[in-house]
């Protein structure tokens, strides 16, 4: 079909199909998701690297294509452990974004922007490592009298984006 002649052609061929799929899989991995025991991101660099070893080890030793084939996989299924280990894991757990979520906002201390009033809304700004965010504020219980601007708050939960706070009284 191809004019297979050598082992060699037979690892070159793969290697060719490998990086092919290689950039389809990259162009519509996250479109396919595969749960199954068999994922394609770590199928298709263990033959790759399979195929690599292969061909190398082919033309530049003299050793018999067994234990070439057999040094080939020992190193791309090593290769492909650490890959996926050192990699693709943490990349899968990491978030996508580096917005906070709305419990990581409770118990922290906020600075008010606009005045809270008694009985209704004003905003805060929390002071984040990615910058400054506002949200909107009312108080938790029952209050007294209003928090005015510039006053310190602390958040006591958080629900549907409304921050719900009571005054801030630091004890040291």
């Amino acid at each position: 079909m191809f004019g297979i002649q050598s082992i060699e052609q037979v690892y070159f061929y793969m290697l060719i199909i490998c990086t092919i799929l290689s950039v389809v899989l990259f162009l519509i991995g996250d479109i396919l998701q595969f749960d199954g025991p068999i994922d394609p991101i770590l199928i298709v660099p263990w033959i790759a690297f399979t195929s690599l070893f292969g061909y190398i080890g082919e033309t530049l030793t003299t050793l018999g294509s067994g234990w070439v084939f057999a040094i080939a996989v020992l190193l791309s299924s090593i290769i492909v452990f650490l890959l996926n280990f050192y990699i693709l894991i943490p990349l899968k757990n990491s978030e996508s974004t580096i917005s906070v979520s709305e419990k990581t906002l409770e118990g922290r201390v906020a600075t008010v922007v606009t005045p809270i009033p008694i009985k209704g809304m004003g905003e805060i700004t929390i002071s984040n490592v990615t910058g400054i965010m506002s949200r909107p504020a009312t108080f938790y219980t029952e209050q007294e009298t209003q928090i005015n601007k510039g006053e310190e708050v602390l958040i006591i939960e958080v629900r549907e984006r409304v921050c719900y706070v009571v005054p801030y009284v630091e004890n040291f």
